[in-house]
């Protein structure tokens, strides 16, 4: 992320860099927390079979005696034009080599054109779906050149987020024909369609997992104030299956050609050294939680 973005928020991590930690007063905390933490800048969701006006009732009792906080929004974070691929190498203590390849992307909060980001989501979920998806399809089972490959996006990112590619070499085979398997799937779906038996599945798989995701009480809550923490709104939620159905094959290919290009790519490869006593970075994508 920090390699990726370059004025945008996403540059830095959640809790700071490590110099940063290290600099904290408990007077630092004392002032953050109250200046953020405060009803005014505050999501209450309530799901479940429940009596409104009794939570109406609670929500006074809690909240209401709290002093109100004024509290200005984020300031606008653009990131710059990125103007050429991007490549980076890390060493850390780890067992396996492993390589991420980060494509800069709109998302529901951020696209000019409101179909793209779930065009995205469908053309995520053609690579990395279920075992029946293309990179699990080719480059796990068919030509065994990965381990592991996935693909991940999150259209509820509050910026400009990433749609990224994931991979740990097969053994034998090495990172550079995993970012080329890799590479050689973006650029079949820029230069092919999906055909609409592969696109019917990809909205059945995808349309079943959100109905089933709603079976939980907790991830209802979970979306509702995400989205509207986001500033997306919660009608975005309900609105999601019917978009998602709504996607072409021509939508899905015109997102890979004009986001999946290398002037907006950031590639970054973990070398693995020596473990020695010390315990192995845990391999994993970027995470799209709230931000």
């Amino acid at each position: 992320m920090a390699a990726a973005f370059q004025t945008s928020a996403y540059h830095h991590p959640v809790i700071g860099w490590m110099a940063d930690i290290q600099e904290y007063q408990l007077s630092d905390l004392k002032s953050w927390y109250h200046h953020w933490y405060n009803p005014a800048n505050a999501t209450l969701v309530v799901v479940g079979d429940v009596q409104p006006e009794r939570v109406k009732l609670l929500a006074d009792k809690y909240f209401g005696p709290l002093k109100p906080v004024t509290v200005a929004g984020p300031k606008p974070r653009p990131e710059v034009a990125q103007e050429g691929l991007r490549r980076i190498v890390v060493k850390v203590p780890a067992k396996l080599p492993y390589v991420v390849l980060g494509y800069k992307v709109p998302t529901v909060k951020t696209a000019r054109t409101e179909w793209e980001p779930y065009a995205l989501a469908v053309l995520a979920a053609a690579l990395d779906g279920d075992d029946s998806a293309r990179l699990s399809r080719y480059l796990v089972r068919g030509d065994e050149v990965a381990a592991q490959a996935g693909a991940d996006y999150g259209p509820y990112d509050r910026l400009t987020s990433l749609f990224t590619l994931d991979g740990t070499p097969a053994k034998g085979r090495t990172l550079d024909a995993v970012e080329a398997a890799l590479r050689a799937q973006v650029r079949r779906l820029r230069e092919e369609p999906l055909s609409a038996e592969e696109l019917n599945k990809i909205k059945t798989q995808v349309v079943a997992s959100d109905v089933y995701q709603r079976d939980s009480v907790f991830y209802q809550a979970m979306r509702i104030g995400v989205l509207e923490t986001v500033g997306v709104g919660w009608r975005a939620g309900e609105e999601y299956v019917s978009r998602i159905r709504a996607v072409s094959p021509a939508q899905v290919q015109a997102v890979a050609r004009k986001y999946l290009v290398d002037d907006g790519l950031t590639v970054a490869v973990l070398d693995p050294q020596p473990l020695g006593n010390r315990t192995p970075q845990p391999s994993a994508g970027v995470p799209h939680d709230i931000r």
